[in-house]
């Protein structure tokens, strides 16, 4: 093997070694890299230099080697302080500890209800329980109807004549139940032993082959003649103890230390205070709901804060025809209609979604060979047929793109704005109730608030087709780039409909499927319990499992079926998977183990739903959590690293021929060990945390045992020690072993699962508590009583009442002031330059971001046409159809930081050896040249624009050298420094505002991407983030 010599150490090196890749392993991990990189960039434009310049100041000669310099993250650290990975993590902890407290308050609340359940031991009574008659009160179960031969038919005193002295007594024990009249009963008359003396209860007795009830409380008791008996040897007050006597132990039953409903027995309960504690549950979950969504807002708000994302300035709008393809009739069309009241409003650019069918299916198969690709071996006879197919299939696309290929509109289009105030005004009138649901727009009720939009306005202008306004139009907030399916933009709604019944279908079967499977295991559980005499806990431990396995596997039928169906945004799809999983394993978890133990009298006994509840809702919320550890994927993927060292030796040689070899076949060669190095390094790469999976883990932990929690109260425990299982194994496992999410991830998901939990929870909770407790209760009414007033309640709560309301209601209260001050006018024209070129939407479409930069320049000016021709378009398909075909086979490694930073996340294997080749990138492709005057999406541009020389953003005048003019300043190091140009004119808007007594003396400004708060009463300033309080100062030029 050609090893290189160092001659200074006589030593022999080697490009590429095994601890190349298990230093990946690490440095894939997460780590505190935004706020050491804000500082940075900050520090870049205070001395002058460019963002490279001042990383190689530090020591630092490219992103990877700082970002591996970056601290980890503390494991005691506040979720808010990892924002940088995007709010939707964040909240993702927020929202297990929302629902951890739920069940908190919970067990608090029943605790009186344990405490009764406690003082109660009339399990056995279950036995002799008809469960058809457990909703309802049931009058005539105690009428007299006598034993198989007409005995004790009516009301007497039927053992009066047997033991009128004591040395001629029939019985052996003796009370003064033998003065007190009964009669025979049916065998469901309840035992009543509530508020009677021991004597009067009822009891269950033997006749033969039947069951009847001796029952005292049927009968009208004559009290002199039990005045009589409690003064003689029959004074006892005990309950009828004879030989006949049914004590229900050919059933074994749970204990009473479980605290159960069931301890009560079967209609005995009197004690309203248990309705009424778990009503109030419903109500506080109500309000925990209110305050969980109120602090997601804000958190969200903070985490975002001093960052302004793409979709602040877009709208995504549908229905338009598939002959729209000129850009410049659609700005004009929402110049003149965006805004009401406004003819004039500034479109800085459309972007098309452009239809590409022909495209789609090969694409989706692609993607699919490059997941099995990268699970296989690629020196394995497999590896190479699934390339042989990847190469054929990118061959067929890269030759669809022709001149004479038809290119239509899907339909859909992102418009996007200069201001975000003009975005917003756009929504208001085509995304209203009236015009979601009748084409127009919303007018006013003069004597209400401003723009309160209650009464139906106008009809919304529709689009001209052919000179004739037909095409209606719907408008809604585009999602930011990257998040948007371009590719199915376009498929009609009809197709979208029938995948997502085929998949929806499949799910129904796989959670059917279950079904039978868990009940076979129960019918053969209860089978060895008759045979063995077994039974308890251990019978529910087998179906737990099993329902534990197949939960895992209907999250991964989700995630794949999800991946099948056609949506417009990533978001939209993890939605469909998130809603797939929740439900299916709520089904599976809760469904299955109330079907399976129906009736009452199956709850309590040894085995039946207390005991399954127990056990399977252990083993559901404690076992998910620990799976992750794991991580089974990089476990399975240790064959792959254990031929690493076979293969060494041949990567070294054929790098150790540099990087531009002359050979074909040494090129080609060279490009298969770059790709096989590729596969290295995924294996050794450590998985990524799924937040979908993750949040339906939580959900169905929490609903499970939210529904169980009436008929076993301590449930609420097993479902607080998995949820705080999940929150700290997962946040080890985020900040210490997994890798790096490659995107920030939004507030979307957290709030999605806020609202599930607002429609399932107090509905669920309010009918679980009527059906656990009703048939313990002699007055049904009781329960029901209580039952309305949640079940209203809820109903109110989770349908009628909209989160975003009560979220209007909360911001104008008072406290929240510093809440609506953070409000700040941004211009795109001065926005885009803290993006990346990928977060920019028309460097996001396929087609669009394979023009050449003349035709579609990454950074956009006003008063220059952004308009780009259908012809330009229909030139570029061929290379946007190849370019597409690469992402899906390739799919370049970056990742994001928040406010729109994408950096690439590739190390450097081996090092600069002495006359030796360049160091070679893992996973890396043939280098791009891009066109003279643009900029490559691996450039280091950071979150706030780098300026040489502190200068101000292009197109921004220079602060201090305009004449005649109001200069805002900041002291810096003992001498003011003037804040750039971008905020100039809004600070001092809002200062004349302040001194009219208009405005507020605090604002916040965001200038170069930092958001300051500036307090006019104190002249001073602070930078979010830091609590230096900085002198500011107004200057007037001559």
């Amino acid at each position: 093997m050609p090893d290189q010599i160092d001659p200074a150490m006589g030593e022999v090196k080697q490009l590429v070694t095994k601890e190349n890749f298990t230093q990946w392993t690490k440095d894939c991990g997460v780590k505190c890299i935004q706020k050491q990189y804000d500082e940075m960039a900050i520090a870049a434009v205070k001395n002058g230099r460019s963002l490279q310049e001042e990383m190689q100041s530090r020591g630092h000669k490219d992103f990877h080697n700082f970002s591996k310099s970056c601290p980890k993250f503390r494991l005691g650290s506040w979720p808010i302080e990892f924002a940088e990975l995007g709010s939707g993590y964040v909240l993702y902890f927020q929202f297990l500890a929302f629902l951890m407290l739920i069940f908190l308050v919970h067990a608090g609340l029943q605790v009186p209800c344990m405490v009764v359940y406690a003082g109660s031991s009339n399990l056995v009574d279950w036995s002799w329980h008809e469960w058809t008659k457990a909703y309802s009160t049931d009058s005539s179960a105690c009428d007299c109807v006598g034993n198989s031969s007409g005995y004790a038919a009516t009301c007497g005193t039927w053992d009066y004549d047997l033991c009128r002295d004591q040395s001629d007594c029939a019985f052996n024990e003796t009370g003064k139940w033998i003065c007190q009249s009964w009669c025979y009963a049916g065998k469901y008359c309840p035992k009543t032993d509530t508020g009677v003396s021991a004597s009067m209860v009822n009891v269950h007795i033997h006749d033969g082959s039947s069951v009847l009830v001796k029952s005292y409380s049927s009968c009208t008791q004559d009290e002199t003649l039990i005045a009589q008996c409690e003064a003689d040897f029959r004074s006892a007050n005990t309950a009828y103890s004879g030989p006949d006597v049914d004590t229900g132990k050919d059933r074994v039953w749970i204990g009473q230390h479980w605290l159960s409903p069931g301890n009560l027995g079967p209609d005995e309960a009197t004690n309203v205070i248990i309705p009424t504690m778990y009503t109030v549950c419903v109500i506080s979950m109500c309000v925990l709901i209110l305050m969980a969504y109120s602090s997601q807002v804000l958190t969200d708000y903070k985490v975002d804060a001093g960052t302004t994302s793409p979709n602040d300035f877009a709208i995504m709008v549908k229905g338009l025809p598939s002959t729209a393809t000129d850009e410049e009739s659609i700005m004009e069309f929402f110049k003149e209609h965006a805004v009401k009241g406004k003819t004039d409003t500034e479109i800085v650019k459309v972007v098309i979604g452009w239809d590409i069918d022909e495209w789609r299916e090969n694409i989706a198969r692609l993607k699919d060979l490059k997941k099995r690709l990268d699970a296989t071996d690629r020196t394995t006879p497999e590896a190479q047929e699934i390339q042989k197919e990847m190469v054929q299939i990118t061959s067929a696309l890269k030759s669809a793109g022709t001149k004479d290929a038809k290119l239509r509109s899907s339909g859909v289009v992102v418009v996007v704005f200069r201001y975000q105030s003009d975005m917003r005004a756009c929504l208001k009138k085509w995304d209203s109730f009236w015009a979601n649901w009748f084409n127009c727009a919303s007018s006013d009720i003069g004597f209400l608030w401003k723009d309160n939009g209650i009464c139906k306005g106008e009809p919304l202008p529709r689009f001209p087709i052919g000179g004739r306004p037909i095409a209606k139009l719907s408008a809604a907030r585009a999602a930011n780039p990257g998040d948007i399916h371009w590719a199915e933009l376009a498929v009609p709604q009809g197709e979208r409909i029938k995948r997502l019944a085929i998949t929806n279908g499949v799910m129904f079967l796989l959670v059917a499927a279950c079904f039978g499977a868990v009940y076979g295991l129960r019918i053969a559980a209860m089978a060895v319990k008759e045979s063995a005499g077994s039974g308890g806990v251990w019978l529910s431990l087998l179906p737990a499992f099993v329902v534990a396995i197949v939960n895992g596997l209907l999250m991964a039928a989700a995630r794949m079926l999800g991946d099948k169906e056609f949506h417009d945004t990533l978001t939209e799809q993890e939605f469909s998977q998130a809603a797939k999983m929740s439900v299916g394993m709520v089904v599976n978890t809760a469904g299955v183990l109330y079907f399976i133990y129906a009736t009452p009298s199956e709850w309590y006994q040894d085995g039946g739903l207390v005991n399954g509840a127990f056990t399977m809702l252990l083993i559901n919320a404690i076992v998910p959590p620990i799976v992750p550890y794991l991580d089974l994927g990089y476990k399975i993927r240790g064959n792959i690293r254990g031929k690493l060292e076979d293969r060494l030796p041949y990567f070294n040689e054929v790098l150790m021929r540099g990087p531009n070899p002359k050979d074909p076949e040494q090129m080609k060669e060279l490009k298969a060990v770059k790709a096989e190095i590729e596969a290295f390094k995924r294996a050794y790469a450590p998985g990524t945390m799924n937040p979908t999976r993750r949040y339906a883990s939580a959900i169905k932990t929490f609903v499970c045992c939210l529904l169980y929690q009436p008929v076993f109260p301590l449930i609420s425990l097993v479902g607080l020690a998995g949820l705080g299982a999940q929150y700290w194994m997962d946040k080890y496992l985020l900040l210490g072993w997994y890798s790096r999410p490659r995107r920030p991830l939004n507030a979307d998901i957290a709030n999605f699962f806020v609202r599930f939990v607002k429609l399932v929870g107090p509905i669920g909770l309010s009918v679980s508590f009527f059906v656990f407790l009703t048939p313990s209760f002699a007055d049904k009414n009781a329960v029901l009583g209580q039952f309305i007033i949640s079940i209203v309640t809820s109903a109110i709560f989770s349908l009628v009442f909209p989160l975003s309301v009560w979220i209007r209601c909360w911001l104008s209260m008072p406290c929240r002031e510093d809440f609506k001050v953070q409000e700040h006018e941004d211009d795109y024209y001065q926005a885009q330059y803290m993006w990346s070129k990928e977060m920019k939407y028309h460097k996001d479409q396929f087609i669009y971001k394979n023009l050449p930069e003349d035709k579609n320049p990454e950074f956009l000016k006003p008063g220059e046409s952004t308009a780009v021709s259908a012809t330009d378009m229909k030139a570029t398909f061929g290379v946007s159809a190849g370019a597409v075909a690469d992402d899906a086979a390739d799919g370049p490694a970056k990742i994001a930081l928040k406010g729109g930073r994408v950096v690439p996340s590739e190390p450097t294997i081996g090092g600069s050896v002495g006359g030796g080749p360049a160091p070679v990138v893992i996973g890396a492709v043939e280098p791009t040249i891009p066109a003279s005057g643009t900029t490559t999406a691996e450039d280091d541009r950071p979150t706030v624009p780098l300026v040489s020389g502190g200068g101000g953003l292009p197109h921004t005048p220079e602060p201090g050298r305009t004449p005649g003019r109001v200069i805002w300043e900041f002291e810096w190091k003992g001498h003011f420094s003037a804040y750039d140009g971008d905020c100039q004119d809004y600070m001092e808007k809002k200062y004349q505002e302040y001194q009219s007594g208009g405005g507020r003396s605090r604002v916040n400004v965001r200038t170069k991407g930092i958001q300051i708060s500036v307090d006019f009463s104190k002249m001073s300033s602070k930078r979010d983030g830091s609590d230096h309080i900085q002198k500011i100062r107004r200057k007037e030029t001559e």
